[in-house]
Parts: C-alpha cells; structure tokens; sequence
C-alpha cells in the first residue's frame, strides 16, 4: 500500500499532501486537509480486474479531483486521471509497461496539454 500520506509538487510551488481517509477492497481516497468541506481535493486511487474481447486485465486508476465554488456559489469539480489496463498475458512485461507510461508523461508536456486544452486533436 501506498504510505498513509502522500505529498505532491504541482507547478507555482503548489504542494499538496493527501492523507488517507478510507481503503476499501483495492481502493483508496486521500484528500488534502488544507481545502475547505465544500471544495475538497482528493486523490483517489484504484485497482480492479476486468476484461476486453474475454481476455482478463488489471485496471489500475490514479485520480485527481480539484472541487472550486463558482461565481454562483455552486461547486464546480475538474479532473485528472491516469488509467493503466494491462492484460494478464506475459507478453505484457512491468518494463514494456513502465515504457509506456514514460512516453505518455513525456508526451504530456505544457505544449501539448495546452494544444488539449484548446480541444486540438
């Protein structure tokens, strides 16, 4: 298991430390104790079995959810995931994997999220 508290650095020095509120069956939610009740950050994280096309996988699902109070008053929640499915076939190795997400990170560069963003495909 992850440790009970994570610590994250973003961009602008933002640093935000999660801490774990529950764990339920390969499952966990952390959230920041620095945002208010009615606007939490949290950090969940999970690992499920599944299958494609009959052939069994792994999910595994990192997750931010940032919640912020609009102009309204109302809540408004933006997010950030990672989803990794990794068939259970030993073709797929940890390091082709690891490779995989290396070039998903590096393809995520400012230049591209911004291109994203701007709904560019």
């Amino acid at each position: 298991m992850f440790a009970f508290d994570i610590t994250l650095a973003g961009d602008s020095s933002s640093t935000r430390t999660y801490s774990l509120k529950s764990v339920v069956e390969g499952s966990s939610l952390r959230g920041a104790a620095t945002a208010p009740l009615n606007a939490p950050e949290t950090l969940s994280i999970k690992n499920q079995k599944s299958s494609r096309g009959g052939i069994p996988l792994d999910r595994h699902l990192v997750r931010f959810d940032l919640t912020k109070i609009n102009a309204s008053g109302a809540p408004v929640t933006a997010s950030v995931y990672q989803t990794m499915e990794v068939p259970e076939d030993s073709v797929f190795t940890a390091a082709i994997i690891k490779d995989m997400r290396t070039q998903m990170i590096n393809f995520m560069s400012d230049a591209n999220v911004a291109k994203l963003l701007n709904g560019e495909p």
